[in-house]
């Protein structure tokens, strides 16, 4: 976005891009400048000579003369510069709209827009970013640096970031530590409305580094990290927090044939189950139960809540049952199933299916096949934990574990 000066314009804002990564396209060509001196030298004795045939030629040696003396008496370097802002719209009396805001907003920096009708397609395509070689050198200008350089508003040296929060980098030209705040106060001022990140370079070019270096700042700064990753990219920071905690944070989630992921859904620190916590179980064991394509009942889904909550009280008045999903598992078979057949109001296998429901999650059981998925006895409740890490790389293509481990990162997200 484009803004002119405050109160001078009926519209403040100008919808336009540039052909770059800012607004407006700003190109200085530096070249060498001894060799052009030389050359307006040159073309300044042509216009002399030729200035009796025409008055422009009288007018374009004084020009000419004027450049020259600038730069021999004040040392200045010339240099070719081009500006320029690419607008565009939909709806033409909009881009009209928007050429007139344009073309007054430059106006009001004492320089005369030129419309471009001829080649603009030219000067966009050089303005992406690796083909300034394809620029049109008429397309620019004879200046100097420094009076080039007052377009470049928006550029400085980088500065230090206000906020107490933020991430140590450094100036790349010198060297210098910089504090710097790219998510809260900018979002506290209203420039963004979320803290989301798009990170994006070839293979090698810091990507992860990267990430590491904001990750353990905030982390050492009391924000909770919760890292999905594929590529181990995260072990060694996380190992490093772990060992730094002596165990009490860096959680780190992977699978390996020796060493299997494994959760616990069923623990918490302090036997609390608030709503959220009830919930996530619930879907968990409805996600075991049934396919993406059966659908759930409020039958089903009303029975298996109140299973979950039955379980919850019951571990809750006998400390002595370690919660886990084995627990559970034999309270569903040898407690909830009896009681369901004694009620005066019975429940129908059509109802609720508890026999195949049993069938289904036996494999989560011990002596099933994924019975270590739910029955860790690492005992980690993750609400508590500041720093996780879920690497799921090994188990992104496996249908059975894939969406245990996603509903275990959604609780601890949530």
């Amino acid at each position: 976005m484009l803004e002119p000066y405050e109160g001078k314009l009926s519209r403040t804002v100008l919808r336009g891009v540039g052909s770059s990564n800012a607004p407006d396209l700003l190109d200085l060509f530096i070249e060498d400048s001894e060799e052009n001196l030389n050359r307006f030298e040159k073309q300044a004795r042509n216009m002399h000579s030729l200035a009796r045939y025409s008055r422009s030629n009288q007018i374009n040696e004084a020009w000419i003369q004027e450049y020259l003396n600038l730069a021999r008496s004040q040392g200045l370097t010339s240099i070719r510069a081009h500006f320029n802002v690419l607008a565009w719209s939909d709806d033409a009396e909009e881009l009209r709209q928007i050429k007139n805001d344009v073309g007054s907003a430059l106006a009001l920096m004492e320089c005369r827009p030129r419309h471009n009708t001829v080649d603009a397609a030219t000067l966009y395509w050089a303005g992406i970013p690796g083909n300034a070689a394809d620029f049109p050198a008429e397309e620019s200008f004879y200046t100097f640096i420094d009076p080039a350089l007052c377009f470049f508003t928006a550029e400085t040296n980088y500065r230090d970031s206000l906020s107490p929060f933020g991430i140590k980098m450094a100036d790349r030209l010198s060297g210098r530590p910089i504090h710097l705040d790219i998510s809260d106060l900018p979002m506290k001022k209203g420039i963004i409305t979320n803290r989301n990140k798009f990170i994006l370079g070839p293979s090698g070019s810091g990507k992860s580094f990267f990430t590491n270096h904001m990750v353990r700042q905030y982390y050492e700064q009391g924000a909770h990290v919760l890292l999905v990753d594929t590529g181990n990219s995260y072990e060694g920071l996380c190992g490093l927090i772990n060992r730094k905690t002596k165990g009490a944070d860096g959680i780190y989630f992977t699978y390996t044939d020796a060493r299997p992921i494994s959760f616990n859904p069923f623990y918490t620190d302090d036997y609390v189950f608030d709503v959220e916590k009830r919930e996530s179980i619930c879907t968990l064991l409805l996600t075991l139960w049934k396919s993406a394509d059966e659908p759930v009942t409020k039958t089903e889904a009303g029975e298996l809540g109140s299973a979950v909550n039955a379980y919850i009280e019951t571990i809750r008045s006998n400390r002595k049952i370690t919660p886990c999903f084995n627990t559970f598992y034999e309270y569903l078979r040898d407690v909830y199933r009896p009681e369901m057949g004694r009620r005066e109001i019975r429940v129908t296998l059509s109802d609720f299916n508890i026999d195949n429901l049993l069938t289904t999650l036996k494999q989560y059981y011990v002596g099933g096949r994924y019975d270590f998925l739910l029955n860790s006895d690492r005992n980690i409740d993750l609400l508590s934990k500041r720093f996780i890490v879920f690497e799921i790389d090994a188990v992104k293509d496996n249908k059975d574990l894939f969406p245990v481990v996603t509903i275990i990162i959604m609780e601890a997200f949530i």
